[in-house]
């Protein structure tokens, strides 16, 4: 993390002391940037395997207390986050380096309406990219004004949680709560439209919509391979689908 602050300073330092000013000669060199991201992709593994969990305690509990308990759940199916961009441009050209942190999770719950104790298990994926874009821009009414169409390349550095949380009163309960982390890095792929608009003094608005291509297919513990609860299949996840971003910064 500290050589990712390093990094991050040194590129700021590069953008401000290489700076011309948008507003000298209205032609874009650099920006940096900072957006909140929200997307949609399906993590089936995920869903089921919280969702298995909750089911395995509902039906100890009945077993155990006679008390008939209920699953309550959410998906992972989407993913949000936030990342930083910066760009350089070459004419209609642009290459950008992009750092981020997004998290998406499945919840499910044994839970009943009439007893405080319940059940927790939660699912939860957070990934860090290091993405590389590149941009070709077509100006709208003027140079202010823009869209931009990108594609590129990243490596992402995944971490999957299983957290389980137990607020059962009698001591007979078998399980206890517990919290484990499991990693995975791969290559992953994306493309992107955005819209741009540059006010003279530099300040950048903008928003997009784009596709990614991030797939996880084993967790490690370091040996040990999580698997989908309650199964022998590989736990899979990922940020694989469709995701749109606002944001803003300064282009100069």
């Amino acid at each position: 993390m500290k050589k990712l602050g390093f990094i991050s300073a040194f590129m700021l330092f590069f953008f401000i002391a290489n700076a011309t000013g948008f507003a000298d000669d209205n032609k874009l060199s650099m920006q940096l940037l900072v957006s909140g991201v929200m997307g949609y992709g399906k993590n089936p593994g995920m869903n089921s395997s919280a969702k298995n969990s909750a089911q395995e305690d509902v039906d100890l509990i009945y077993s155990l207390y006679s008390a008939r308990f209920d699953v309550d759940s959410s998906t992972a199916n989407w993913p949000k986050g936030g990342d930083i961009d910066f760009r350089y441009f070459f004419d209609n050209i642009g290459l950008g380096l992009e750092l981020g942190y997004h998290i998406t999770k499945a919840e499910a719950k044994a839970t009943h309406s009439n007893y405080l104790e319940k059940t927790t298990s939660t699912f939860k994926l957070s990934v860090i990219p290091v993405v590389a874009t590149l941009y070709y821009k077509i100006d709208l009414e003027s140079s202010n004004n823009f869209i931009l169409l990108g594609g590129g390349v990243g490596y992402y550095f995944g971490n999957m949680n299983f957290d389980y949380k137990e607020e059962i009163i009698p001591s007979s309960w078998p399980y206890h709560s517990s919290s484990n982390d499991y990693k995975q890095s791969k290559v992953g792929y994306h493309v992107l439209v955005e819209y741009d608009y540059v006010m003279d003094v530099g300040f950048t608005f903008f928003a997009g919509m784009k596709y990614r291509y991030v797939k996880f297919d084993e967790f490690k513990d370091g040996s040990y391979i999580l698997h989908e609860y309650g199964t022998s299949k590989n736990l899979k996840a990922g940020l694989t689908g469709v995701a749109l971003y606002l944001g803003a910064g300064m282009s100069f």
